[in-house]
């Protein structure tokens, strides 16, 4: 990438995208690619100037490619460096389609809640006391909710929307409840569980582990956001398994990792895409999920 941007230099190559040679125009997206973010107000600024619907086109999908590659650089850092903020790489995926909210307003209205419910909290408190605390904030005085539909819709899944409208699927609200929770200290986390996300509260009489490392016998109950907090047992997820014919697996009874709940979010959205026949953004999922990858 340039140290300094060239604006003539950019400008004289923005006025070359409707080159009909595809290889004289490789090296022309390659060198504004070069330029990374900085290259974006010059391409939006020449989409409202030119006419030729070639130049349009190449103008929008370097303004994509640009995002996109920033996006997998930030995702794929969080992966390998920050994995147990939750938030950061939340923000980072809804970002991709509400450019409107940052990052930072979003924080502050996710450390609003947490800091109400820390308030509420007591190292006295049972497990059981805990939750119920929680969800009296969470459910009661927040109102957040499920959002009841026999379809997937994209604003469901995006935390802006979720903090504005209290409303959520399964995924989205218990991404915000264990975001909430990790930073509380509890030992709360994903379970991988096919078609509707949970939360299981592992044994708090032992040392906090990494996820993938505690056993069955350490899960104390599981929650299911989506109503409300509820609590339940392994036999209703045996039973919500055995009435959708879903094979039994260990990994759908034990807590997973946060780079596994990022891949469950971006599969989904991946599937959501696919659905809708929106091919761009399948392709930028599908490239993210390469960001998450796990050895």
């Amino acid at each position: 990438m340039p140290d300094q941007i060239n604006i003539s230099e950019l400008k004289a190559l923005l006025n070359l995208l409707d080159e009909p040679d595809d290889r004289v125009y490789d090296t022309i997206h390659h060198k504004i690619m070069d330029y990374g973010m900085r290259a974006v107000p010059f391409l939006e600024e020449y989409q409202y100037t030119t006419t030729n619907r070639t130049s349009i086109t190449r103008a929008e999908n370097l303004i994509r490619n640009i995002q996109n590659r920033l996006h997998f650089i930030k995702l794929n850092d969080w992966a390998r460096h920050r994995s147990h903020d939750l938030l950061e790489a939340y923000c980072l995926i809804s970002s991709l389609y509400q450019e409107e909210d940052s990052c930072k307003a979003n924080r502050i209205s996710v450390n609003k809640l947490y800091r109400d419910i820390w308030l509420e909290m007591n190292d006295d408190l049972t497990a059981l006391e805990k939750i119920r605390v929680i969800n009296h904030l969470f459910f009661e005085i927040y109102r957040y909710s499920g959002h009841q539909s026999e379809h997937a819709s994209l604003p469901a899944y995006l935390l802006g929307n979720l903090l504005r409208m209290q409303l959520g699927n399964s995924l989205s609200l218990s991404l915000l409840y264990l975001i909430v929770t990790q930073k509380l200290g509890l030992p709360i986390y994903g379970v991988n569980l096919p078609h509707h996300f949970i939360l299981a509260y592992m044994d708090d009489t032992i040392p906090t582990r990494k996820a993938e490392e505690y056993t069955q016998n350490e899960v104390l109950f599981y929650i299911n956001p989506f109503d409300k907090g509820a609590l339940f047992r392994k036999t209703e997820i045996e039973l919500f398994l055995k009435q959708r014919n879903i094979r039994p697996n260990k990994h759908f009874y034990l807590p997973c990792n946060n780079i596994t709940v990022i891949r469950r979010l971006l599969n989904e959205l991946l599937i959501l895409h696919q659905e809708n026949h929106q091919k761009n953004r399948e392709e930028t999922i599908k490239q993210l999920l390469e960001a998450v990858k796990q050895k």
